[in-house]
């Protein structure tokens, strides 16, 4: 196998920062291998398998769609017009204390703004789309909450618990992505 066959299955995907990062490293590698007398397929299979290279490399930089995903901004949007719109359902439809959820979310989508504005695009979009969908889940959980401290139990009780779950995984793997998004924005910063 080539190195530039090995390149292609191993930075498949990858951030530009990141693809031309390792591109160099890989390079630089092989060109060490074959002055130390490696023929370039022998050298090349001292990389190991590109797949699991691939993967391990995904672990640790953005893919390029990642980076380049601006749905965030439209997810936030459409997230705060369901909450405003289960608001507006609830105060005129139901009752006015059935309404403190989604009143509560969108009070508190200014603060989240406000928190996110400043960090990069793409971290930005991530957030943002992320956020929305904790919004929405907020909402709905703080009404089943306020149903219950009333004594008028909600359909399902075991969602009220599961939430708190959900978002926990959902701060982890935020951590995570964001950490990822970061250190390949680092890469195009040296560049």
């Amino acid at each position: 196998m080539t190195l530039n066959d090995w390149l292609d299955v191993a930075l498949r995907d990858l951030a530009p920062a990141a693809w031309d990062r390792m591109t160099a490293e890989y390079h630089a590698h092989v060109q060490d291998a074959m002055h130390s007398g490696l023929t370039e397929p022998e050298a090349v299979a001292t990389l190991g398998d590109p797949a699991q290279v691939n993967r391990a490399l995904r672990r640790t930089y953005a893919t390029d769609e990642e980076l380049s995903n601006s749905q965030g901004a439209w997810m936030w949007m459409f997230s705060l017009l369901v909450v405003t719109s289960y608001a507006a359902v609830t105060l005129w439809l139901v009752r006015p204390e059935a309404a403190t959820g989604p009143l509560v979310a969108l009070l508190l989508a200014p603060l989240i703004w406000l928190l996110v504005r400043r960090e990069p695009q793409p971290v930005r979009n991530f957030l943002l789309a992320t956020a929305g969908h904790w919004i929405v889940n907020f909402s709905l959980w703080m009404n089943w909450m306020l149903q219950l401290w009333r004594g008028d139990a909600p359909p399902s009780q075991g969602l009220l618990w599961f939430f708190p779950v959900l978002w926990l995984v959902w701060m982890l793997d935020a951590g995570r992505r964001i950490q990822r998004i970061q250190r390949t924005l680092k890469l195009g910063d040296r560049a």
